[in-house]
């Protein structure tokens, strides 16, 4: 269903522990605020109408480019939410953000949730003997099958929306609006 499908390629990737190995994801600083950015920014993005066709929710149309739909990945808004629950941790980095508001946290929560649920990864997780520490203890590196997120970034640029779309305009168009399948 996705328009996205075809771009989609596979890749095995072991993750950091993130402890000892930190990424340029963790921490407080314009570098890892800019970093975070650049994993979602500019991603509403433009789909041609026979793609929006065959989506399972009708989108709406782009005023200026006829034959256009917007869309987006939801990879992609995950990301903003994992953002936001990020930058909650440390309000007191972020006094000004205003998007930190209980209600939106607590959305995003749920809609991870909800992602980590439907995409369930079943990598194993295992368990082993520290000499350093004389416990056994959890070793998260495993290898995992992942879809390779920057093939799916630049599929998602090339088809990004470039201006600002007025959602407060109606625009008609003749889509069909398919059957209701998810609520």
């Amino acid at each position: 269903i996705a328009p996205a499908q075809a771009s989609l390629e596979y890749e095995v990737k072991s993750f950091t522990a993130g402890r000892e190995h930190k990424t340029i994801y963790q921490g407080l600083s314009d570098d890892v605020d800019r970093a975070w950015g650049e994993l979602y920014n500019h991603t509403l993005l433009k789909i041609p109408k026979n793609e929006a066709a065959l989506l399972p929710n009708k989108t709406y149309p782009i005023k200026d480019e006829p034959g256009y739909y917007l869309a987006g990945l939801d990879v992609f808004h995950q990301l903003h939410c994992l953002n936001n629950v990020r930058r909650a941790l440390h309000r007191e980095y972020y006094v000004n953000d205003t998007h930190l508001d209980e209600d939106h946290v607590s959305h995003c929560i749920d809609s991870i949730r909800q992602s980590l649920m439907c995409n369930a990864d079943i990598s194993v997780n295992v368990w082993q003997w520290s000499n350093e520490l004389s416990a056994v203890v959890g070793y998260s590196t495993q290898a995992h099958s992942c879809r390779n997120f920057n093939k799916l970034r630049e599929w998602a640029q090339e088809r990004r929306v470039h201006k600002w779309i007025d959602t407060r305009l109606f625009v008609d168009d003749d889509l069909p609006t398919p059957p209701i399948i998810y609520k």
